[in-house]
Order: structure tokens, then C-alpha cells, then sequence
């Protein structure tokens, strides 16, 4: 199964490869159209997602947004099980009813945003901002589930251990875990967020728009590979870009990665968030007079210096993910919907616990 898997997955990246240098002028749209749901963490008003969209539906498919109202980096797989989701308060998103500022307090708290039929926002989870779109919106506007679910791109890269907790990568994964073909897409740059009416050409939200686009019609046109579906059953693909100078996106290598332990981010708990430096710069818009003197978690970002105590897992491996964009290549890893060990870690297990269980 896993030689099917990665054959299947070489030959989409070999075409990717291949087609780094078509032109935009000479694409032509898809043959058969896709349904696509666009989703991330950091919100329907956010520049990347809108990109995405904007290119998606140039390249001839079908898409809509589902995303949340406020920033939901680091939220993971949460759900928001059973919470009632009512109307937004002014302080919504620190001091405001949504982080891009077009959503008004007391709007509802699952809708569209205003003039802009196909971007809907739920104020909650990224996983429960997809399962609205896969349950809701898709049956609304597709008639049925989407073809292909695509999170993000995020701001900045979700790599390693920090994937187990990245918003934009379990998206993906519950759309997996739906039966669902899924894309998880975070890059370098941009690393700052901004609404999607500040868009302006040649952004690199383009760029990266661009790649993703072309990786879509590559794994389209190769579907037989698959038996006939963009993805194997159950499986996704967790795809990171590095750095790129303005202009070289479409130029980038691209290398199969895997997940790794590699990260570009290390959690951590500090007894106040107000004194954090990242804290004090991310938080900056939610809380223009000053972060809350709270304790919380905080990040060392791009193997940063470490508090004492605290240090990132050894991983010299070439092929992770996160040495994979060090290195200045695109990294796509292959990723399964459910957290299943190795056959050789299981089988340990097994031997360790042949008197315990069967």
C-alpha cells in the first residue's frame, strides 16, 4: 500500500515539476471542473484563503470559503463540541467583532460576509468552520460534499511536532477523515496577516496561490494513478513552502518531505503573556492597549533562542519537512487522517505486551 502511495504521489510531483515554467497565459481551465472548499485558521477575511479563491475559480473550478472570524492559529483538532454559536460580541476577536473588521457586533455567528455570497465564516474552530462548509455550505452550493478540501494557505509554516497542533493541518485531516480528498498548504512568506481587501498585485499570496493551483491540475490530470480519484483513500498531503524572492514561486523546487520532527515552532507555557515579545507583536491588533497580564502558551519561532529547560527534538534528517524548506525546496509530505504507528514501532509494542494483550 504505501509503494501505491508514494508512486502515486511521485508522479503528481513529477508533473508539478515539470510544469513549473507554463506560463499563466497558456493554462488552460480544467476539464472537469472541481468542487472545492477552501478553509485555514486564520479567517474567512484573510488575504491567503482569498487568494486561493480568486485563482481557483480563474483556473475554472468551483470554490467557496469556510473559514472562522477570528484567528484560530494553534487550535488543533478542537471542535467546539456541542457550543451554541450565537451572535458576535463587539470584543469578538480582542477588540473587535472579527479580525478583518468587516463583521459588525451582533451579526450571526455562522453567515456570509457581506457581498460575498461564497465566503462564509463560523465563529468558532477551523475544524468546525470545515465541517460547516462539508456539511452546510457544499450541500448548498455544490449539492454535495466537496471534491477536494484545501486549508489554508497559512501564514507561516506548519511543520514536525507543531503539526499535531496546527488548525490548518487538522482541517484538513477531519475532511480526510470525511472520506474527503485534502490539501494542508502553509508558506513562509507572508508571515503577517492582513484582510483580504488590502490584496494588491503581485503579493505573494498570489505566488503561493499560483503553486497550489498548479499542484491541483497535476494531481487532477494523473487521477488514474489513484484509481481514478485526485487522492488515495484516507490519505492527504501536508505541503510547506520556503522563502522566495518576488517573482520565483513558479520556480521553486519540489521534494517529497516527511512530517518529521523538524519544526518551525516550539510551544511553551509563561506565567504572563503581557512581557512575551511575540505576544506583545501577534496580539498587537486584538489588543491595541496592551496584551492582559495572563498567563498563556507562546511560541519560539525559527529554531529562536530557547528559555531554559526547554529545547527542540533533534531531527538532522534531510527528508523532514522542515529541513526540506531550510534547504529552499517546497516540502510535500504524504499524511494519513488517523495517528496509526509505524508496523515496526507497533510490533515492539506488541512484543513488549505479548503477556498483556493479543
Amino acid at each position: 500500500m504505501k509503494k501505491i502511495i508514494m508512486f502515486t504521489m511521485a508522479a503528481a510531483l513529477v508533473s508539478v515539476q515539470a510544469a513549473a515554467h507554463e506560463s499563466e497565459a497558456n493554462r488552460a481551465h480544467p476539464s472537469s471542473p472541481l468542487n472545492i472548499l477552501v478553509t485555514n485558521d486564520d479567517g474567512t477575511e484573510s488575504s491567503t484563503v482569498n487568494a486561493l479563491y480568486q485563482r481557483l475559480t480563474a483556473a475554472g473550478h468551483h470554490v467557496i470559503i469556510s473559514s472562522e472570524v477570528c484567528d484560530n492559529s494553534g487550535k488543533g483538532g478542537a471542535l467546539d463540541f456541542l457550543r451554541p454559536i450565537g451572535p458576535l460580541p463587539a470584543t469578538n476577536c480582542g477588540a473587535k467583532p472579527s479580525r478583518g473588521g468587516v463583521l459588525s457586533a451582533g451579526a450571526p455567528g455562522v453567515g456570509t460576509l457581506p457581498g460575498m455570497p461564497y465566503a462564509y465564516y463560523v465563529n468558532s474552530t477551523p475544524v468546525a468552520a470545515t465541517l460547516f462548509g462539508i456539511d452546510i455550505a457544499s450541500k448548498q452550493v455544490f449539492r454535495q460534499a466537496p471534491d477536494l478540501v484545501i486549508s489554508g494557505p497559512n501564514y507561516g509554516n506548519n511543520t514536525g511536532l507543531i503539526d499535531n497542533n496546527s488548525g490548518t493541518v487538522n482541517a484538513a485531516l477531519i475532511a480526510i477523515n470525511r472520506g474527503i480528498p485534502a490539501i494542508a498548504v502553509s508558506a513562509e512568506q507572508p508571515q503577517t496577516y492582513k484582510p483580504f481587501n488590502q490584496l494588491a498585485a503581485g503579493d505573494p499570496e498570489y505566488e503561493v496561490a499560483d503553486v497550489v493551483v498548479r499542484l491541483v491540475k497535476e494531481l487532477q490530470q494523473r487521477k488514474e494513478v489513484a484509481g481514478d480519484a485526485l487522492l488515495p483513500r484516507g490519505i492527504g498531503l501536508n505541503v510547506n513552502l520556503p522563502k522566495f524572492a518576488k517573482g520565483t514561486a513558479a520556480t521553486l523546487p519540489v521534494k517529497f518531505s516527511k512530517i518529521g520532527l523538524a519544526t518551525v515552532a516550539l510551544p511553551y507555557f509563561v506565567e504572563d503573556l503581557s512581557t512575551d515579545p511575540l505576544a506583545k507583536s501577534y496580539l498587537a491588533q486584538a489588543f491595541p492597549n496592551g496584551v492582559p497580564a495572563y498567563p498563556g502558551v507562546t511560541l519560539v519561532l525559527n529554531q529562536g533562542p530557547v528559555p531554559a529547560g526547554l529545547k527542540y527534538v533533534p531531527d538532522t534528517n534531510p527528508d523532514s519537512e522542515q529541513n526540506v524548506v531550510n534547504s529552499g525546496a517546497i516540502a510535500i509530505s504524504v499524511m494519513q487522517g488517523t495517528p496509526q504507528a509505524p508496523r515496526a514501532q507497533e510490533a515492539i509494542m506488541r512484543a513488549k505486551l505479548i503477556n498483556f494483550a493479543r
